[in-house]
């Protein structure tokens, strides 16, 4: 039998298998979601996510003020993610309420979906607790971020009837946007205070807080600013049980403070009488304040970076009502030395943290500092210029040999003792925790204060915080 003869031979043989394969592929069932409710994406992709169907059958069912007996049973049965028939019977009998139901169940999918990101998640965590009956229920799998977070809104929105509405949601929603400026020095600034002052924002707090602002801001008017106070307690100190209120005698850990008002201008053309004419509005803004009561660390979040200095001061003054100065942070300093030798790998097996089952080098940056004389040619005198050359040394993440020996192998080092180490890159390998499968954790430390963590959650950021603090790598102040 000839090549061209088996090779058909093998061809016939593979093609029903094949043709059955792609029979598979084109059958691939999707759900009515686009087609039954066109004008709610929102709803249809939170449908699509949440492992606990129950909270969107209650979304549905409190919106609309009704109850929907024909599909509670579909809705019960399914074990996580609804079933694709389940889904569709969901979506026709939403698509038979009153536009405006609709509407107000698209709203509230909306605000769940844009809690999304890592920030969000994150955030959304963070405001869980194991230990409350309500939050461990929606912790346990099969849960996932858009359940969790749709679990918060319905306790704000739409509380149990005679149960008091929280407001962790919208809490969680203002820690997204300060998680995600934190580390940009464009909307942020942080600074060091007196430690273990529990603040306290009465009206008369508050109406001196708009005065100062308002003497900042000279075309602010002082009963056009906003005040609005949230705190974050340790409530691992507080029994609670679902439908009671927060123990107020549970520490705070974060308190969140927020002036709105129209500090800043918003520039726009508009088209009148066929001429192009130029507006300036006043628009609003917004002076964000977090104190960490425990630590005296004060974070300003403000697009006018020219005043946060003086808003920090204002903040230690009438709310703190203390003096002393506001000192510019870093938080934290990180050394770096001890990447320089091999010991560090046997350093990170042997000082591992609770929760952290493994911890690898995947890259570090190297510098060689230097000097060179030069002409200032604009004054014509010599100077000194402080310079350093730079090389990153990096590890494919399959490679099997560690960071030094890579170092050795491609770049001849035996040794980075001679060099700075302006950055390091690590993996964290997190071990499996009630809510949570086992995952990694990349962790970017540049000298001598920059942190990058690309946590999801607030427990894993205690912990990379943690270890670094054991490693002796970090310092806070």
């Amino acid at each position: 039998m000839t090549a061209v003869e088996q090779n058909n031979i093998t061809e016939k043989q593979e093609s029903p298998a094949g043709q059955h394969a792609s029979r598979k592929s084109r059958n691939r069932q999707s759900d009515d979601g686009p087609d039954v409710l066109p004008c709610m994406e929102h709803f249809v992709t939170l449908s699509r996510k949440a492992k606990r169907p129950a909270l969107i059958l209650t979304l549905v069912e409190r919106s609309a003020d009704t109850t929907l007996p024909e599909i509670v049973a579909l809705v019960m049965a399914a074990n996580g993610v609804l079933p694709i028939p389940a889904r569709n019977a969901l979506f026709h009998i939403v698509a038979k309420l009153m536009p405006d139901k609709q509407q107000r169940i698209e709203r509230a999918a909306e605000q769940v979906v844009l809690l999304d990101d890592e920030y969000g998640a994150q955030a959304v965590q963070s405001l869980l607790d194991e230990k409350n009956a309500g939050d461990e229920t929606v912790l346990l799998a099969p849960t996932d971020r858009y359940s969790r977070a749709l679990y918060l809104h319905l306790l704000q929105e739409f509380p149990s009837p005679g149960v008091k509405a929280e407001h962790r949601f919208e809490y969680a929603e203002r820690l997204q946007l300060m998680h995600r400026q934190w580390k940009s020095e464009n909307f942020s600034s942080h600074y060091l205070g007196p430690k273990g002052i529990e603040p306290k924002v009465d009206a008369d707090v508050k109406d001196m807080l708009c005065t100062r602002i308002a003497v900042l801001y000279p075309k602010v008017a002082a009963d056009q600013i906003l005040i609005e106070q949230f705190t974050r307690r340790d409530l691992a100190h507080a029994d609670r049980c679902r439908g009671v209120d927060t123990d107020d005698s549970a520490p705070v850990l974060l308190h969140t403070l927020t002036a709105t008002f129209n500090g800043s201008t918003a520039h726009f053309k508009q088209v009148t009488d066929g001429e192009v004419v130029d507006h300036e509005e006043p628009a609003a803004m917004s002076a964000i304040f977090s104190w960490e009561p425990e630590t005296g660390a004060l974070g300003v979040f403000c697009e006018d970076k020219e005043s946060r200095r003086d808003l920090a001061a204002l903040f230690r003054d009438v709310v703190l009502a203390c003096d002393g100065a506001i000192n510019d942070m870093p938080m934290r300093e990180f050394d770096l030395l001890s990447f320089s030798t091999h010991a560090m790998l046997k350093c990170l097996e042997q000082n591992l943290v609770d929760g952290v089952e493994k911890i690898s080098i995947l890259q570090v940056k190297i510098a060689r500092p230097f000097e060179q004389n030069t002409i200032d040619e604009a004054n014509g005198r010599d100077i000194v210029q402080y310079l350093s050359s730079t090389l990153m040394i990096g590890r494919d993440r399959r490679d099997a040999r560690h960071i030094y020996q890579v170092a050795y192998d491609d770049y001849g080092l035996d040794d980075l003792t001679g060099y700075s180490l302006s950055q390091v890159k690590l993996v964290f390998r997190m071990g499996k925790q009630p809510h949570r499968k086992a995952h990694n954790v990349v962790v970017q430390i540049t000298s001598p204060n920059g942190l990058n963590d690309r946590s999801k959650a607030e427990d894993d950021r205690k912990r990379v915080i943690k270890q670094l603090a054991r490693l002796g790598v970090l310092r806070e102040f």
